[in-house]
């Protein structure tokens, strides 16, 4: 039986160490204790039984714990654990935000091959000179990269996408001030 956010809602906490659990299909559970609502997920990935966390009532709601819950099972029928690609995204996340500019993908793999060992990635073509910041991630690329290190290609695609967005940003910026210069260099020549 599905669950609704009325019962949800209704769900009275447990006692001091009690934990109830309400199923709401395909492996979806409210977990409920003496401090509050949780959404899990039950898993099994290369015959392990797995928990998923995937938040808390009301910040997430029904439908946005049942959203995560299809997202987890899609990433599974794909052969990635879910829990392994959060923690690869969490860890591409903290690598990718370190200054000013945006990081080059080059940079973040970098990182990221220093961490895992450089024996991790085969040699694929283009990536020498994308670890080297000499070239974009490109899709296909990118796509190999989700199947080796278990890192969405969307993730490497925003990181590519924010470094050039950051580029001509900065472009447009010096062509606006050399343009400002110019225009008082013709005022003073008057």
């Amino acid at each position: 039986m599905k669950l609704t956010d009325d019962f949800v809602r209704q769900i009275a906490p447990a006692d001091s160490k009690a934990v109830r659990k309400y199923s709401d299909g395909k492996s979806l559970h409210l977990q409920v204790n003496s401090v509050g609502k949780y959404w899990r997920l039950d898993y099994r990935f290369a015959g392990k039984s797995k928990t998923l966390a995937l938040g808390v009532y009301p910040a997430v709601s029904i439908d946005e714990a049942r959203q995560q819950c299809k997202s987890a099972h899609e990433l599974l029928r794909s052969g990635i654990d879910p829990s392994a690609e959060r923690k690869a995204n969490r860890q591409f996340q903290r690598l990718a935000s370190i200054g000013p500019r945006p990081r080059h993908p080059g940079a973040v793999l970098r990182e990221t091959l220093l961490i895992q060992g450089p024996d991790s990635l085969p040699a694929l073509e283009g990536l020498v000179d994308m670890v080297n910041e000499l070239s974009p991630m490109t899709c296909g690329l990118a796509l190999q990269l989700e199947h080796l290190l278990a890192i969405r290609a969307e993730k490497w695609m925003a990181l590519q996408q924010a470094v050039d967005l950051w580029e001509a940003r900065e472009k447009l910026r010096r062509i606006r001030e050399l343009g400002k210069s110019l225009r008082l260099d013709g005022v003073a020549s008057n």
